[in-house]
């Protein structure tokens, strides 16, 4: 039997996480060496974020879209042959069917609709924000959805090197690379809009801390482009 080749396959079915497809941002061979040791058991996946929403503010063009193909789902289907994968975005993606995922629908921005989808899930081995780059979605998400992260999973964070347009419309608040800069320092996690008991058991329940920098995807400098962190 072959073995699946996780940036080949990213690359044939047209996600930007392998090499060559648009931004190739090169997350596959990191997501690769990880993943690999639990490939087949089954659980619960996370990605938040199914296809590019261009950095658009016009709400009919981010919410009013419907798109039948999420090709970074069918690339963890394929990898992860147990798991049961929740795909999440803004916009409606009910039209993708396939074995083993499920659509919901999620504004990132919405703290009670991050909780809902929490209260909703299991306990979840991976979870993956490659949603509107912004760091109030990035950091509001992270502290409603990691408590659901179990034992030994992750939760990642991609493309933090740029930003949506949307952003400007969202409560001001440091960039999430500044906060994971600050956190290597001090293992503090400087988010300001989150309840200090909130702040303190996303501190205390992060194992380790994931940094993958690059200089692919549109960047001309080597710099911090994806962040993990372990569960407690």
């Amino acid at each position: 039997m072959s073995l699946p080749n996780l940036t080949k396959r990213a690359n044939t079915l047209g996600t930007d996480k392998g090499d060559e497809v648009g931004d190739a941002h090169g997350y596959t061979s990191f997501y690769s060496f990880l993943f690999e040791e639990f490939r087949h058991e089954p659980f619960t996946m996370v990605e938040i974020g199914l296809q590019h929403g261009n950095g658009s503010l016009d709400p009919d063009i981010l919410v009013g879209r419907k798109v039948d193909d999420i090709p970074s789902i069918k690339m963890w289907l394929e990898f992860f042959p147990k798991a049961e994968i929740v795909g999440c975005d803004v916009a409606d993606f009910s039209a993708f069917r396939m074995d083993r995922f499920r659509f919901e629908r999620l504004d990132m921005g919405d703290a009670a609709a991050l909780e809902r989808l929490a209260n909703s899930l299991p306990p979840v081995r991976i979870i993956i924000d490659d949603a509107s780059h912004a760091a109030y979605h990035q950091q509001l998400a992270l502290a409603k959805l990691f408590p659901i992260v179990e034992p030994g999973g992750f939760y990642f964070i991609e493309d933090l090197h740029t930003t949506h347009g949307i952003a400007a419309r969202l409560p001001p608040c440091d960039s999430t690379e500044t906060v994971v800069e600050k956190f290597t320092q001090t293992r503090q996690l400087d988010i300001p809009f989150l309840p200090g008991i909130e702040r303190r058991n996303l501190e205390t329940t992060i194992r380790k801390m994931f940094i993958h920098r690059n200089d692919k995807g549109g960047v001309s400098r080597w710099t911090m482009k994806m962040v993990g962190f372990e569960k407690q």
